[in-house]
């Protein structure tokens, strides 16, 4: 397959993917009337277990504000990796 064949292959995975990442990007004009870019994505299947494991223990942090959707989200994906190993978020290593 040359490299023209492959780009048509991968085109609609790209267009899909580059859909998504725009449904995340707002733009927000402040008092000032300065623009201000914001890409919120809260996927999870694109980040490294480590992250994923981060994210749980800072949601035990009392007062944070990480809400139990996305919690539950981490923790279905932990559990489908085969990365989950209990109720308590894994201590970073040393």
């Amino acid at each position: 397959m040359n490299k023209a064949q492959q780009t048509k292959t991968n085109n609609p995975y790209i267009d899909g993917l580059m859909q998504q990442q725009a449904n995340n990007f707002f733009v927000e004009v402040n008092e000032a009337g300065e623009r201000i870019y914001h890409w919120i994505d809260t996927r999870v299947d694109m980040l490294s277990s480590r992250k994923l494991w981060d994210i749980l223990r800072l949601s035990e942090i009392p007062g944070c504000a990480i809400e139990s959707t996305f919690i539950d989200a981490i923790t279905d994906e932990l559990i489908s990796r085969r990365d989950y190993f209990g109720a308590r978020p894994l201590l970073p290593r040393h």
